[in-house]
């Protein structure tokens, strides 16, 4: 089998499952490609090997950052494709944010599209990155979920990677905020029943919300549950966009790992 530049496809997706130890060898035998968190950016700024997968081949690397700066982009982006090409991975997924590693991100990108890996880049990044995929979340406080996407595609040509994570906020009304304060659903739920508020799904946002008013304020809270992950997946799936990166557990909740199917050998 090539492994190089492999997709592992259900469905007509591309389907990136986040997973480690167990959870990874379920995500194998479902045939799907697993985010395998095995690297960091240290502190000292250092490309550090965090394990080593039992198995690797055809999935991806990524990469944490644990906040350091590299004195040389292409030294750590060569240390990082030497890694995912020993481990033979098809790619790697970098999870920085910072804008002071544009540098490291546009290395990996130069590096990584001559080795033939596959490069996954967080919003953020991906202006420093003409041959990655852009990784855009699915929380969104406002406007229209696909529309949002139909707006990254036709900025990026179609290099977009949908990450579904459960989001739950808190917002003011009015909101000067997109963010919002974070919640965890249990203290979300425990807000609605204290207030009695009644929940309604945003076919806009794929989420749903509620309001309820406090000391004479109004407040505003967006959440995500199994059904509203369920329904970002097949809106986005009709909308074009097969790249999908979940988390193990949301992935085994939506059933992606028993529907899935093999990809060609």
């Amino acid at each position: 089998m090539q492994w190089k530049n492999q997709e592992v496809r259900t469905l007509n997706q591309t389907l990136l499952i986040a997973a480690a130890g167990r959870d990874a060898e379920a995500v194998r035998r479902a045939g799907l490609q697993c985010l395998h968190l095995c690297a960091a950016l240290s502190e000292s700024g250092q490309f550090v090997v965090l394990s080593h997968p039992l198995c690797a081949a055809g999935d991806l690397l990524g990469i944490v950052d644990r906040g350091g700066l590299p004195s040389s982009p292409a030294a750590f982006a060569a240390s990082a494709c030497r890694l995912a090409q020993t481990r033979r991975a098809a790619g790697i997924l970098i999870d920085f944010q910072r804008e002071e590693l544009a540098d490291c991100a546009a290395a990996l990108d130069e590096q990584t599209a001559q080795a033939g890996l596959s490069l996954w880049v967080p919003r953020e990044l991906t202006s420093h990155t003409p041959h990655a995929i852009c990784i855009a979340e699915t929380g969104i406080s406002g406007g229209s979920l696909t529309a949002y996407f139909a707006e990254l595609s036709d900025q990026y040509g179609g290099r977009v990677a949908a990450q579904l994570v459960r989001s739950c906020a808190r917002f003011s009304i009015p909101s000067r905020s997109v963010c919002g304060t974070p919640l965890t659903l249990e203290q979300a739920m425990r807000l609605r029943e204290e207030t009695g508020a009644s929940v309604f799904f945003s076919r806009e946002l794929c989420a749903k919300y509620f309001t309820y008013m406090h000391h004479g304020s109004a407040y505003f809270v967006l959440f995500d549950d199994d059904d509203t992950m369920r329904k970002k997946q097949e809106v986005l799936s009709a909308a074009g966009i097969s790249r999908q990166l979940l988390l193990y557990p949301d992935a085994a909740v939506l059933g992606v790992l028993n529907r899935s199917k093999k990809a060609p050998q």
